[in-house]
């Protein structure tokens, strides 16, 4: 009998894994999750699986169905552009704070960061383009001074990623995305909260914008897709 390797996983690291799955369309929106497909694809026991799928019905990445399962979330397109707009005020809210909390050090590794997002664009791959992308903005928010608006942009940045939204739906999209960096760590350079701001909401906007005009209506409906799976105990 062969068994499955286990790692102990911090649940908000697990949680935030699995989120990143769903970002990158591994799995769909309406999708069911199977726990022990979840444990072999991330190789983790099964109660950090439930534990950080828990952690992600709380953040609205996934919805938990009584007496079926977890799903991931499907989110209509006035909810998507409710979440946009409230992303939008705090995270260029953050702003201020961002730019009277960075150092010196903070920006050179940003501007790594952003150089390397660069080179992403280039040669790498989706997942990479998400991971460095995702620690960029994960640096930059996390010297705002204001760990529980910290704590929320991210609770919706991840609640966004249920929606059949998706970021850089095409190789323009990257490319703005990548200029937008630059322009943000120019504008920390200079102390410039105001055009921080700008870019910040400019940033999100047209993420949104870009991925509706390349947006394709899905040809599988969430009620065909594992409907029979039942809750793991």
């Amino acid at each position: 009998m062969t068994t499955r390797p286990t790692r102990q996983k911090e649940k908000r690291a697990l949680a935030s894994e699995i989120a990143q799955a769903i970002h990158m369309r591994a799995y769909r929106p309406g999708e069911w999750l199977r726990q022990i497909d979840l444990e072999e694809a991330f190789k983790a026991t099964r109660f950090d699986v439930r534990s950080a799928l828990d952690e992600l019905a709380v953040r609205k990445t996934i919805e938990h169905v009584p007496n079926r399962g977890y799903r991931v979330a499907e989110i209509d397109l006035k909810t998507q552009r409710a979440i946009r707009d409230t992303r939008i005020i705090l995270e260029t809210a953050a702003a201020p704070g961002i730019v009277a909390g960075i150092d010196a050090a903070t920006i050179a590794r940003l501007s790594e960061l952003a150089e390397r997002f660069s080179q992403a664009v280039l040669s790498g791959t989706r997942i990479k383009q998400s991971e460095i992308n995702g620690a960029f903005h994960h640096l930059m928010y996390a010297v705002c001074g204001n760990p529980v608006l910290e704590e929320t942009i991210w609770g919706l940045r991840d609640r966004s990623r249920g929606s059949s939204v998706t970021v850089w739906s095409s190789h323009q999209a990257l490319l703005n995305s990548d200029r937008d960096h630059h322009a943000m760590v120019e504008a920390l350079r200079a102390g410039d909260a105001t055009r921080l701001a700008g870019l910040i909401a400019h940033h999100i906007v047209k993420d949104m914008i870009e991925a509706q005009a390349h947006a394709q209506p899905s040809t599988e409906t969430s009620q065909s897709r594992g409907s029979e799976v039942k809750d793991e105990v």
